[in-house]
């Protein structure tokens, strides 16, 4: 095994473009695929910025309808579909318990994740 640590503050290993992935797991792994944009550099009340992010919420749809998805299937997520406006998850055919709330995480829809 390396002498390399894990100690290491942000700026010696990430910069403006760099793509990097990133796993956590709290029962159900989640990976996120994460690029730097930019960088800044400054203080404020007389501390340093650490980190500066933005997570926007990406545009998703009902699959059965068209508008706005409020809600996803925990069981049909894992195909890639369950994404349901409130109307239609009424008449989702797994039933009504298996419907979670669409937030802005990537942990929506895993492991009963209500954000």
């Amino acid at each position: 095994m390396g002498d390399e640590s894990m100690n290491v503050t942000l700026n010696k290993v990430l910069g403006a473009g760099t793509e990097f992935y990133h796993e956590y797991d709290f029962g159900t792994t989640t990976g996120l695929k994460l690029r730097v944009l930019s960088e800044r550099k400054g203080e404020i009340s007389g501390k340093s910025i650490r980190v500066l992010a933005r997570s926007e919420s990406p545009p998703i749809t009902c699959g059965s309808c068209g508008k706005p998805a409020k809600q996803v299937c925990a069981e049909c997520i894992w195909e890639g579909k369950g994404w349901l406006c409130d109307e239609c998850a009424t008449e989702h055919e797994c039933g009504e318990e298996m419907p979670l709330p669409v937030v802005n995480s990537p942990r929506v829809g895993m492991c009963g994740y209500t954000g």
